[in-house]
């Protein structure tokens, strides 16, 4: 193998990597802060009871009590560093994480073959499997939301930062994941 095919694959890996992290860092802050903000919610009625003279914020609002500047201080994060979080629908930065996970755990599958399998750049699927790990995460997030209102009458929620490892995890083992689907939907489909 030429050293440039080498040095382009091992930067397609670098750049699969880099925007995974990014991405689902950032989408994990977000599933993060929304968290912190339902918890704040609950508690709304004793922060806003704590007070303190009012302060200014960079944006010219006033802040007077401790709710008020707790959900800003989650905000003014979130925008500083992860603006897509806030500007996106909730739902898509929702599906653009899972995705940003399922990549991840798709790249440790790969990075897994060549350092532990000792399998060459040529022998893993450089391209193929990050964008199979991309769909992962859409797959394990569809079914995320279709199991529990087949399988169960009380549709309980699954908690967005489990839907996100999971993600990772059904990325690490794609061919597993994929085995198991193919037989659970076999069972499903040809019982009588």
């Amino acid at each position: 193998m030429s050293l440039v095919i080498k040095v382009a694959l091992c930067l397609l890996l670098a750049i699969w990597l880099f925007a995974g992290v990014i991405i689902g860092v950032g989408g994990l802050t977000k599933l993060s802060s929304d968290e912190t903000l339902e918890k704040l919610d609950r508690n709304k009625s004793d922060l806003i009871k704590k007070t303190f003279p009012a302060i200014k914020t960079e944006k010219g609002a006033t802040i007077g009590d401790e709710y008020t500047l707790a959900v800003y201080n989650e905000q003014q994060g979130l925008e500083t560093y992860f603006k897509w979080t806030v500007i996106l629908p909730q739902f898509t930065a929702e599906i653009i994480t899972a995705m940003s996970f399922g990549l991840l755990g798709a790249l440790v599958n790969v990075l897994k073959d060549l350092a532990i399998k000792r399998k060459s750049l040529l022998e893993v699927s450089c391209i193929t499997m990050p964008i199979l790990g991309l769909l992962t995460g859409i797959v394990v997030l569809g079914l995320s939301y279709l199991l529990p209102t087949v399988l169960t009458k009380d549709a309980g929620e699954i908690r967005p930062m489990t839907l996100m490892f999971l993600c990772l995890f059904c990325g690490i083992s794609t061919q597993k994941f994929y085995d198991k689907i193919e037989s659970f939907f076999d069972k499903l489909f040809t019982k009588q």
